[in-house]
Parts: C-alpha cells; sequence; structure tokens
C-alpha cells in the first residue's frame, strides 16, 4: 500500500477489521467485526473510540450488517482492512483483489472515501507492534480472530497513519493514541487473553 503523506487526517475514519459469515456452502462459524473509529481534533490531536463484536456460528448476518452501517456517517472516511492471503506475495497484495463478501457489509453511499488494505501479517504484526498491541498468529481459527478483531483494526490504523501520515504528524497521532490506551487500560483494567 502506498500513500502520500496527508498534512492532516480525515475528519472522521473508521477503521474496519471484519471476519464475515461463512458462505452458505461452508460449515457454520462465528463471525464478527472490530472498529477504531478516530475523530481529528485539533493539530495533531485525536480521539479515539473502539468496538469489537462477534456473532455466533449461525446468528443472522443481518444484524452485523445494520450494526456496521450505524458505524458510517455522511463525513467517514473507511479504511477496511482484510488480510492478505498468506500465499500472496508482498510486492503483489494490492494485485490480489478484495474480497467480494466484504462489500456487502458496507455502506456504499455518502462516504467521502473508501480505502481498502490487503495488509500482509508480518506488517500488521509490525504495526500492532509500535501501537504496543498483540496479534493472532498468521493462520487464527475464527474465534481466536474474532478474540482479537478490535486489535486488529487499531493495528490497520497504525499502518495506515505510518504510510500515510508526514512524521511530525506520526508523532503526534501516536501520542494521542497511546494516552488513549493508556486510559482504556486504566478504566478497564488488565485484559486476559
Amino acid at each position: 500500500m502506498h500513500y502520500r503523506y496527508h498534512s492532516a487526517i480525515p475528519e472522521r475514519m473508521v477503521v474496519l477489521a471484519l471476519l464475515p459469515p461463512p458462505n452458505s456452502y461452508e460449515p457454520r462459524a462465528p463471525f464478527g467485526y472490530g472498529v477504531l473509529i478516530v475523530t481529528r481534533r485539533w493539530r495533531g490531536e485525536a480521539e479515539f473510540s473502539s468496538h469489537a463484536h462477534g456473532y455466533g456460528a449461525g446468528y443472522n448476518p443481518q444484524g452485523m450488517r445494520d450494526d456496521i452501517r450505524k458505524l458510517f456517517t455522511p463525513e467517514t472516511n473507511a479504511l477496511i482492512h482484510a488480510p492478505a492471503p498468506p500465499h500472496a506475495p508482498k510486492h503483489a497484495t494490492r494485485q490480489v483483489p478484495f474480497p467480494a463478501e466484504y462489500l456487502d457489509y458496507i455502506p456504499r453511499s455518502g462516504l467521502v472515501a473508501n480505502v481498502h488494505a490487503r495488509i500482509p501479517h508480518d506488517q500488521l504484526v509490525d504495526a500492532a507492534r509500535i501501537g504496543g498491541l498483540e496479534l493472532s498468529g498468521p493462520n487464527p481459527s475464527p474465534l481466536q480472530r474474532i478474540a482479537r478483531i478490535g486489535t486488529e483494526a487499531q493495528a490497520a490504523w497504525v499502518f495506515w497513519m505510518f504510510a500515510s501520515c508526514s512524521p511530525r504528524m506520526r508523532r503526534e497521532l501516536l501520542a494521542s493514541y497511546a494516552a488513549w490506551r493508556a486510559v482504556e487500560r486504566a478504566r478497564n483494567g488488565p485484559v486476559v487473553v
């Protein structure tokens, strides 16, 4: 993924990591989504919120579709993350088509922009480490992925930030993000996974 540096982050950005429900011909399995919402404040500061939700095997996918649509507003810039196939060469991830089943869950009208990102696992892990996050292994089961899908969305944002923002902007955003994470950890206590 190659971006030009931006002087400012979008007004409102929704970063979505999605584990779509299995197709009708596949065995039933849990599915869900994780989202990081980044709202620009002044200068290099931002406000963050994170949501993750898993649905049991056999649950009606319309519920997830409705929940995701509520997160998007007309002024939203969206970063939609789909894991790159493990066998795809790193230089060819831009040519790997975005999974069509993801598009069924993303609102199509009124958004400022959608960016579809196929981030190789090792690069997502590096971004997660920069953000102080921990991800599942390269081939997690659906339950393992759902357990960390909110973290996956945050790591995708860190990856985007390093690919898209100037070094000064990165420092400011990473400081805002680290402060938000510290407050969340203090509020929720230690997470045992």
